[in-house]
């Protein structure tokens, strides 16, 4: 029988997120923090460990973007795939570069940095930010290429395209930088509210413009070539009596498509608006716990309840609900060839029909939580990490 979650539950549903998976449950019972059993499935899928990497949580502290608030001083990093390869940074400084079929390292690269954002990526390179508020950037075989001191710490992986760096900082600054050398071509300032989430909010470029993820519910519209604010809209708004009630930021990079750019925000909203004006096309009562996944007509979300749903890009409309993982606190979710995958707080890998949402396998990593999303290597290949910083690569036999 599913439980709904009640005020206790949902207070430590909004820690979980916030601070981080791990430092609540070191405080709190299984009693105060229910875990929904697993069901058995019907004929499941085998869902196979291609691979799997232990890079060591004392190098690597890959930790959710939803993991930390803003003054915490944990690294905020997630794997990258660009140009086929997977790219991975640690918190000490440590490139790697692997295939992301097998988890071969091809190359690994000691860059005596403190990283705290990071990786993006655009115009063959690699961009990451460190705690002295610079943004790096690398070329893909791990050489510096030039570096640039912002106004503060970076919040989210910086992004490139049509020669723009494009960075958010800790202070509500945006700055477009020049690929070539790293300098300074415009600024853009916005207000930041008193408790925000670290790493969330991301940045999304093309078509001659940059579309920033905000904390209070926001998305930008900036040109590229001059940072001149094209719109500003609100996906959604503030809502709750304490700061933390009140978080409310667009969460993930938001998702850039031939006339619409859709996101979503924490405690918020889902919504679709215009490209070119900023104007709502729809909006759905649906709060994810991080960002969405999008591929073809459809969008992806896991909401506050651990239920999955997809979403009809064009209208809204709900195509499928999947609500038999209520209560697992899943993780945001990927998509691949036929699957919506998503892990949880019990290092499980869920798998779901892309046609219908129905579960048809699952897959054991180890008794750890799964924080973040999934990253699609091709077809139905996924890569998942736990808070501990182990990767495993899983298939469907």
């Amino acid at each position: 029988m599913k439980r709904p979650m009640n005020g206790i539950a949902r207070a430590l549903r909004i820690a979980a997120v916030v601070l981080g998976v791990g430092a609540v449950l070191a405080g709190c019972s299984t009693e105060s923090f229910p875990v929904t059993p697993l069901q058995p499935l019907r004929a499941p899928v085998r869902i196979d460990v291609k691979w799997k990497k232990d890079f060591g949580s004392g190098e690597t502290s890959m930790l959710s973007p939803m993991q930390y608030i803003s003054s915490g001083n944990q690294a905020v990093m997630a794997p990258l795939i660009y140009r086929d390869v997977l790219y991975v940074a640690s918190e000490g400084g440590v490139l790697y570069a692997l295939d992301p079929l097998t988890g071969k390292e091809s190359w690994r690269v000691k860059t005596q940095e403190m990283f705290s954002a990071g990786i993006g990526s655009g115009q063959d390179m690699l961009l990451l930010g460190n705690r002295r508020g610079e943004a790096l950037a690398y070329s893909l075989t791990g050489e510096l290429l030039w570096r640039s001191q912002l106004s503060s710490e970076l919040m989210v992986a910086p992004q490139a395209a049509e020669g723009v760096v494009v960075s958010r900082t800790a202070d509500g600054h945006i700055f477009g930088l020049d690929a070539a050398d790293g300098k300074r071509r415009w600024m853009v300032t916005r207000p930041m509210p008193a408790l925000v989430l670290r790493g969330v909010g991301g940045i999304t470029l093309g078509r001659g413009a940059a579309m920033i993820g905000l904390p209070g519910g926001k998305l930008l519209a900036l040109n590229l070539e001059n940072g001149n604010v094209g719109w500003e809209a609100s996906v959604s708004v503030p809502k709750g009596s304490t700061e933390l009630e009140r978080v409310n930021d667009v969460v993930g990079n938001p998702v850039f498509g031939f006339r619409d750019v859709c996101s979503a925000s924490y405690q918020g909203k889902t919504a679709c608006l215009d490209a070119s004006s900023g104007q709502m096309i729809w909006t759905r009562d649906i709060s994810p716990v991080g960002a969405m996944a999008a591929e073809g007509n459809k969008l992806f979300v896991v909401d506050d309840k651990s239920n999955v749903i997809a979403l009809n890009r064009s209208s809204g409309t709900v195509a499928w609900k999947e609500e038999s993982l209520q209560g697992r606190y899943l993780a945001p979710p990927a998509v691949t060839q036929d699957y919506v995958v998503a892990g949880d707080i019990e290092g499980i890998v869920h798998f779901l029909s892309r046609a219908d949402g129905a579960e048809v396998g699952r897959a054991k990593t180890e008794n750890v939580s799964i924080t973040d999303s999934p990253l699609a290597l091709g077809e139905n290949l996924v890569l998942v990490r736990n808070r501990n910083g182990k990767f495993f690569a899983l298939a469907p036999q």
